[in-house]
């Protein structure tokens, strides 16, 4: 965990330093398009002129405000009702700040890379389970999402350290551990609920009684907040219906779309797309061959999978989007038992690798 801390201060020093000249407000991506928090001083804060910014910005809105005390809150969110329900990452980075909104950016990158460190300790914790290699859960440190995550400081990161730490309390018998995760996971990102229905089925079917009422008083937190944000009557989009439809109908029209015209920045796109495709392929067929040890990881990867199919050019249109929202599909192999002697994770993960050097040198 050393190393990986080492590895991760230095990298987001340089992108403190480096890239945003000792902003922290440059790890949100600020567009022009959208409004501002009213709590941001437009002279103070890095803006990119012509975008309309990304996800990140909404989460710091939040954390600058979490209770909506300011009624400008709410127009400084694309989708108010949609991103309320994500309060965990900001009201977290709210209390850590003890409420100083000059201290709550800081507080939101110093969240993304404890939990970077954090993923690396259990993914360390398997492998000594599994008598693989400790050194081999630094392979974390290859995913492209996690660099991207950190950049632009979504949820995403917190939210995989959540699932993970779930994983690991479901694979060692401590079910208040996985309610824990899932719970906390849930009210972080929605994608989350996949993955609590995926360890339920299983729960059900093997007759795991304490699993199953751990897992029932887990959804309970994340149920009462989305009736509370009706309640509210907050406006704006409160669904998802545009990031899924058809079946793989999402998929043609992105792979139509990567022909389309040949450039550099195409080149990379179909990188990365090859790339997730490998992964998901690769989780698969890991927990095909070998179901005993990776029942877990099955239920989730086949949960995610149907998502990932049923996704819309929305979500697969850029890299960005669909490398983030399935990251977890990258964990989820690194806590595969493999027994073969294909060493199909050190072949992706490095192809990673090379993903993740290119975005973080040439992305700007």
């Amino acid at each position: 965990m050393m190393m990986a801390a080492v590895i991760v201060v230095a990298i987001a020093f340089w992108m403190y330093y480096g890239k945003f000249s000792g902003n922290i407000t440059g790890f949100f991506r600020i567009g022009s398009e959208l409004g501002l928090s009213p709590y941001l001083i437009p002279e103070k804060i890095i803006i990119f002129q012509g975008e309309v910014g990304y996800d990140g910005q909404q989460f710091l809105s939040l954390a600058l405000d979490p209770f909506l005390g300011n009624p400008n809150t709410l127009t400084a969110l694309d989708h108010p009702a949609y991103r309320y329900r994500r309060i965990f990452y900001p009201f977290l980075s709210y209390c850590l700040a003890f409420g100083n909104r000059t201290l709550i950016p800081y507080m939101m990158v110093l969240i993304n890379s404890l939990s970077i460190i954090g993923l690396v300790g259990f993914i360390g914790r398997f492998c000594r389970k599994a008598q693989i290699p400790v050194a081999s859960c630094l392979f974390m440190l290859c995913i492209p999402g996690v660099w991207m995550v950190l950049s632009l400081s979504t949820a995403d990161l917190l939210s995989s350290l959540l699932l993970v730490a779930a994983i690991y309390g479901f694979r060692h018998q401590k079910p208040h551990f996985t309610a824990i995760g899932l719970g906390l996971g849930c009210l972080t990102r929605e994608t989350l609920f996949i993955a609590w229905v995926a360890i339920l089925g299983l729960s059900l079917l093997e007759k795991r009684k304490s699993d199953i009422k751990w897992l029932l008083l887990a959804i309970i937190p994340s149920f009462l907040w989305n009736l509370y944000v009706i309640y509210l009557k907050i406006p704006g989009y409160t669904g998802v219906k545009s990031n899924f439809g058809f079946p793989f109908w999402g998929m043609l029209q992105k792979g139509l779309t990567l022909f389309s015209e040949i450039s550099v920045n195409r080149l990379f796109e179909m990188y990365m797309w090859g790339l997730i495709l490998s992964i998901f392929g690769a989780v698969l067929w890991l927990c095909w061959q070998f179901k005993r040890d990776n029942k877990v990881m099955r239920w989730i990867a086949l949960f995610y999978g149907v998502m990932f199919v049923c996704s819309t050019i929305a979500i697969l249109g850029y890299y960005l989007d669909y490398s983030r929202v399935y990251m977890d599909i990258y964990f989820l192999l690194l806590l595969c038992i493999n027994y073969s002697r294909i060493p199909v994770k050190t072949v992706l993960m490095m192809a990673s690798g090379v993903a993740s050097v290119a975005f973080l040198v040439f992305h700007s």
